[in-house]
């Protein structure tokens, strides 16, 4: 009989209950999340000695037990590896090439960062084949040539480039991490539960960098020496690039850390980010302000659309089954909709700019507007569904996963095929 422990509410606590009779259910949500699985099974099992039970015992405790040591001195030389390389990359082209911090960091410094997630992930899940390599570093290798390729003079195409750039590399390192089986659903939802664990990750350790980098170059200034330009030019820089893997490296050591974290973000900032909406909702409709004619407004108002859209989608991803899930819900679907009711007016300011003429700002600012819109239709009928008819959100989640496709392919149109175009 397993031993029972505090009793504790997570996610994956629950849906293991809610199957302890289904083999082939257990299966799916142990691939879906092996970590929260592997720690929270125990719990949720306490005082139920059924044959199941006991072969999902012996099943887990077999990795846990024949864990070695070794395997996390392999790990951290293994990223000790990775941010070397990394550190390098960041510098050495400075030096031998001449381009100047500005130039080369927007066009490379997403590249590096991604990179070392993919290449940590890549160890990891063990990718092998030169075929599955191939597939992975062509693209990278590709997106370095073109954007350092670029005219020198920056344009509106190029700089879209390098906005478009982190998209395209987040696609890539997605790979990485399901092991090139983007067809999973679960695991494709595991890479956006992931993502926002990495985020709150490197948050924290870049809250610490920044203290322990004010104090040293505070230090140093008190016995007259100012160190903080060639501190942040030669510690700072690299800091930014390795930080990510090292963050993707102590999730996987303490995957306790974050998993309690990303649930209550995603709950404290989905009715506050609603709250907003609809206050700029309001403040829209009774504005005198014509849209059309503000260029800045429509660019930053497209970022602000697509990190509401990222705010849903990782919510929906950390959605429980508490009592409150259904007011979760319901707020995502307020959210959907509100957001989906803004970028109604976006639109309609976009396209009377069009009569202008198309420039790339206008093109990139109407398509993504158009992917959002598409987006938001799609997962709004199912949200209402669950959040007031009691349906299933694994419709939701398919959408969502089955949509993510689409904006690679609009990064790769926006970096490799407008600057030909325009």
């Amino acid at each position: 009989m397993s031993p029972c422990y505090p009793v504790t509410f997570s996610p994956m606590k629950d849906q293991i209950i809610q199957n302890l009779h289904d083999p082939e259910m257990l299966e799916i949500l142990f691939r879906k999340d092996k970590t929260a699985f592997m720690r929270d099974f125990n719990e949720a099992t306490c005082g139920i000695d059924t044959e199941l039970v006991k072969f999902w015992q012996i099943r887990l405790k077999g990795p846990e037990q024949t864990r070695p040591q070794p395997a996390l001195k392999k790990g951290l030389m293994t990223v000790a590896v990775i941010s070397v390389i990394l550190a390098l990359l960041a510098r050495l082209p400075l030096v031998i090439f001449g381009m100047t911090p500005d130039d080369f960091y927007s066009r490379n410094l997403c590249i590096l960062i991604f990179t070392g997630l993919t290449t940590w992930f890549i160890i990891k899940n063990r990718i092998t084949g030169w075929k599955n390599i191939l597939m992975l570093a062509a693209p990278v290798i590709a997106l370095a040539l073109f954007l350092n390729l670029l005219p020198g003079k920056q344009t509106d195409t190029t700089i879209l480039a390098f906005i478009h750039a982190p998209l395209f590399m987040a696609c890539i390192f997605a790979l990485a991490f399901v092991s090139l089986d983007f067809r999973n659903t679960g695991k494709v939802s595991g890479f956006i539960r992931y993502c926002g664990e990495l985020v709150v990750m490197t948050g924290l350790m870049a809250i610490a960098g920044a203290i322990l980098s004010g104090v040293t170059i505070g230090l140093f200034e008190i016995i007259g020496m100012k160190i903080g330009e060639l501190y942040m030019e030669n510690v700072g820089i690299i800091g930014v690039a390795v930080l990510p893997v090292i963050a993707a490296w102590l999730i996987d050591l303490y995957p306790g850390i974050t998993d309690r974290i990303a649930p209550v973000i995603a709950r404290v900032f989905t009715p506050l980010v609603l709250l907003s909406a609809v206050i700029y909702l309001v403040a829209i409709s009774l504005s005198s302000i014509s849209l059309s004619g503000n260029r800045e407004f429509l660019m930053v108002f497209n970022i602000l659309l697509l990190g509401v859209m990222a705010i849903i989608v990782f919510s929906l991803s950390e959605l429980d089954k508490s009592d409150v899930r259904k007011l979760n819900i319901i707020l995502l679907f307020l959210l959907t909709l509100v957001t989906l009711m803004i970028d109604l007016f976006a639109l309609s300011a976009i396209i009377t700019r069009l009569s202008e003429g198309f420039t790339p700002n206008r093109t990139v600012v109407l398509v993504s507007n158009i992917l959002i819109l598409v987006n938001l239709l799609l997962v709004l009928p199912d949200l209402f569904q669950a959040g007031f008819i009691g349906k299933p959100l694994d419709r939701v989640e398919r959408i969502i996963n089955r949509y993510l496709p689409v904006y690679f392919i609009y990064s790769i149109a926006v970096i490799f095929i407008f600057p030909l175009i325009f």
